[in-house]
């Protein structure tokens, strides 16, 4: 058996801007550790039972991707870069095909690559246990352990046990309001779903086949007429346009009768996906110490051109990047993607 991580990195992070831009997005920097987040998100799938990791990107991203990659020795399965974003069920597609082709009894591991997972070794064991269950017949999805009623996730409602963590579906969630959340979390059934999917390739394949035929064959499409360019392998535009843009979950997991969720999973997961967050995780996010005068509960990142003075003010972020500042109260930084929408209408692209 062997596992195939597929790593997602064609996002945008529009909410942490002013670091992440268009050119340059979030899972491309170091916003916890040392490392970037994409090259977290490769490492920690590299031990045994892994084979070469396949990342599928937006191809405007080649560069860093093969600098990155360098950066930590690791040498890609695969480079498939899609030519236009397409959403989630399109890279399950692609990936399926393309390690069934290889491999008919391989198992994929499809991974967002802009989220941080605190204690890998607890992640890991979870994957391990539920590939041993996955190549049965399972598109298994985990479900994180929530820590407080957040109205910015999905949710997974568990049902009937398949056996230890591993439980049938009873039901996906939207994102809820404050009070829905707040009944979530108050019961055991209820978990965050973090997008991460564990699958035999040539189940997925067949699921397609059966719920969305038509997002198989266009991405399949694309996949048999693709090129090679810088190393990677371009999907063929035309073909790979034609792709309708929709996600796994609404794609497969809604509707086969193979899906199972292991959880709850408690591995230090977050999206890092405000500043927020980012603070919480590493109070020393920024690269050039701040000057903090009676400034309490406040989250600073700087490059290292400048210097960030704050002088009796509570609750505030304040990130510094070249020639764009970003300043707004902790509790706000869920709407900084809003920053960037302004920015695009105004046709202030220099500043995206």
């Amino acid at each position: 058996m062997r596992i195939y991580p597929v790593i997602m990195c064609g996002g945008a992070g529009t909410r942490l801007w002013p670091v992440s831009t268009q050119a340059h997005p979030k899972q491309f920097h170091a916003l916890v550790t040392e490392k970037t987040v994409f090259q977290d998100t490769v490492l920690r799938v590299c031990g045994d039972g892994f084979a070469a990791p396949i990342v599928i990107s937006n191809a405007a991203y080649t560069g860093l991707i093969r600098d990155q990659l360098a950066g930590i020795g690791v040498e890609p399965g695969a480079v498939i870069l899609e030519p236009v974003a397409r959403n989630t069920a399109a890279v399950a597609a692609v990936a399926a095909r393309h390690i069934a082709r290889q491999d008919p009894d391989g198992l994929a591991l499809l991974l967002p690559s802009d989220h941080f997972i605190g204690q890998p070794d607890v992640f890991l064991a979870a994957v391990m246990e539920a590939a041993a269950m996955a190549k049965s017949g399972f598109i298994t999805t985990f479900g994180i352990q929530p820590s407080r009623p957040e109205t910015g996730f999905g949710y997974i409602q568990r049902g009937a046990s398949i056996g230890g963590p591993l439980y049938e579906v009873a039901e996906f969630k939207e994102k809820p309001n404050l009070d829905t959340a707040l009944q979530y979390i108050a019961d055991p059934s209820f978990s965050w779903n973090a997008g991460i999917f564990l699958f035999p390739a040539s189940l997925m394949i067949s699921e397609l086949e059966t719920f969305a035929p038509d997002v198989l064959d266009a991405a399949t499409a694309s996949l048999e007429a693709a090129a090679e360019q810088d190393g990677g392998i371009l999907l063929d535009p035309e073909c790979f346009a034609a792709v309708r843009s929709i996600s796994v979950d609404y794609a497969v997991m809604e509707a086969t009768s193979r899906a199972a969720i292991y959880a709850p999973l408690d591995c230090q997961w977050s999206d890092i996906g405000t500043w927020a967050m980012i603070s919480s995780l590493r109070r020393q996010g920024n690269v050039n110490g701040p000057i903090l005068v009676n400034a309490e509960g406040c989250t600073v990142r700087s490059d290292a051109d400048h210097i960030v003075a704050l002088v009796g003010v509570e609750n505030l972020c304040v990130v510094v990047e070249d020639n764009r500042i970003l300043i707004t109260a902790n509790d706000s930084t869920q709407d900084v993607g809003k920053v960037v929408a302004a920015l695009r209408e105004a046709g202030r692209n220099d500043l995206l």
